[in-house]
């Protein structure tokens, strides 16, 4: 569906102008999957699709998808742009809703709708925001991550050092 709207919306022209935000955006969800990888407070449920593509397509077709069509219909007025924001973060939180009620998506540790809402309010705004002040929405986003790690208590260890990130830091072993 979202790939529809943005075809026929003919977002694909504005990729050049927001291609920086959707790259932020993407970035910040792969930083959730990265951070909680053994502690995710929501997920997708596969439903026989294996769940490293699930995962691939809401990283990287969805998300940016997403990001695209909301950027490129933003309006000029600083009213409308608040009642944009407002319907994008209302008609996401719906879908999810209807999601969680069809039990194709799980909320876990406290995790809820209303969670949900509070971060689509922070993906949209901040993928604006990215736009024109990108230091000023790396600090606010950086602090977002370390209330969302504290308020739901994201076990941070060793083993989180365990990935394709941090590959080249593993102590060689010698026979």
């Amino acid at each position: 569906m979202i790939l529809v709207l943005n075809i026929k919306g003919k977002t694909w022209r504005n990729f050049p102008k927001y291609y920086k935000s959707i790259f932020y955006a993407t970035l910040c969800n792969g930083l959730y999957y990265y951070l909680c990888k053994r502690f995710l407070v929501w997920e997708f449920k596969p439903d026989g699709i294996d769940w490293r593509i699930l995962r691939g397509l809401h990283m990287f077709v969805v998300t940016p998808l997403l990001i695209l069509l909301f950027l490129s219909k933003f309006p000029k007025s600083f009213t409308q742009q608040i009642i944009h924001i407002i319907k994008w973060v209302f008609g996401s939180s719906l879908f999810e809703y209807i999601l969680a009620k069809r039990n194709m998506i799980s909320f876990k540790h406290g995790w809820n709708i209303f969670w949900s809402g509070l971060l689509y309010l922070k993906m949209y705004l901040y993928s604006f925001l990215f736009i024109k002040r990108p230091l000023f929405t790396t600090v606010l986003s950086l602090s977002s991550v370390l209330f969302f790690i504290k308020r739901f208590n994201v076990p941070l260890n060793k083993r989180l050092l365990k990935g394709p990130m941090f590959f080249l830091f593993r102590k060689k072993q010698f026979n």
